[in-house]
């Protein structure tokens, strides 16, 4: 099932004005993803469920209007961070440790690729053309929702460094994606 970012961005328009129907339709086309996304992220389905409600509930009661350009890019993003807040908010209790970054790229190439949507094949593929220390940034960075400093600690590389690999990853993702 090929996902409308077009019919996306008109949902997001018509939930701006309280179209209770618009949002049901938003959840029925894209919930299923954007669950699958959170628990990518989290590794737990029930707090991928909660973060998903959650992200949802922030959506209807928003009083602004939404992106038009890019709405599925900027509903995966929503998603993603309110997900990322969720882990640090957890780190404050307890440390997450990633023993070796490049097995942890690995293990995020894996889950893609046992994904059940095309385009987690596809950003697999993707994903293996890059050098290992991109892929490693990058799957750190929006997988495990670590922040470039935390990043630097585990690669063991400047911080001038892994932005660049991340800039230049997401460059060459997006060329390749698109």
């Amino acid at each position: 099932m090929s996902l409308d970012t077009k019919e996306v961005g008109e949902l997001l328009s018509r939930i701006a004005l309280k179209d209770r129907s618009a949002f049901e339709a938003l959840y029925s086309l894209t919930g299923s993803r954007l669950y699958h996304l959170l628990v990518t992220i989290v590794k737990d389905e029930g707090l991928a469920a909660d973060l998903l409600q959650e992200g949802f509930l922030k959506l209807w009661f928003r009083q602004h209007s939404y992106p038009i350009e890019y709405p599925w890019a900027w509903l995966c993003q929503s998603m993603r961070n309110l997900a990322i807040d969720e882990l640090r908010k957890a780190r404050y209790s307890k440390e997450v440790s990633v023993s070796d970054p490049m097995s942890e790229a690995d293990k995020g190439l894996a889950t893609l690729e046992n994904g059940a949507h095309p385009e987690h094949q596809k950003l697999s593929y993707c994903l293996q053309a890059l050098t290992p220390e991109k892929r490693s940034v990058i799957v750190l960075a929006y997988e495990h929702g670590m922040s470039h400093e935390e990043i630097v600690e585990h690669v063991k590389s400047p911080l001038g460094t892994v932005k660049s690999w991340i800039r230049r990853g997401l460059m060459e993702l997006k060329r390749c994606l698109n």
